[in-house]
């Protein structure tokens, strides 16, 4: 019997909807606890420095620029991973979901509120 190692080439390994959901919380976690968390402490730091800080902070948030379009995209990550987190204890609370079927279609629906919604609040902002 040969025991060699196996290639797999991951590119061509299509993942289920459920799978790719799950993997992209934990990213989005990551994304969370390494720029997120301390992106929002330092806005928050800014924000009750003074008042010509928040003034300045108020400005650079409210034209459009790459600081500004930074915060928003680590907003709409949290918020994926909150509505993610919530599927994942709804199925492991409720057992609501826990079939291959159930877990693609919640997924699915995560997804299209995440963009419904991403999509009015950018909307919101620029519009």
């Amino acid at each position: 019997m040969n025991q060699r190692p196996v290639y797999i080439d991951l590119r061509k390994i299509k993942l289920p909807m459920s799978a790719f959901s799950s993997i992209t919380h934990r990213l989005s976690g990551m994304y969370i606890f390494f720029i997120s968390l301390p992106l929002f402490s330092v806005l928050l730091y800014l924000s009750t420095k003074n008042k010509t800080a928040y003034e300045n902070l108020y400005d650079s948030l409210n034209t459009f620029s790459l600081f500004s379009a930074f915060v928003i995209i680590s907003f709409l990550i949290l918020w994926y991973h909150i509505l993610t987190g919530v599927r994942h204890l709804i199925m492991d609370f409720f057992h609501i979901g826990e079939t291959l079927m159930g877990s693609y279609y919640s997924s699915i629906f995560v997804l299209i509120i995440w963009i419904l919604s991403s999509c009015s609040l950018i909307g919101y902002i620029y519009l």
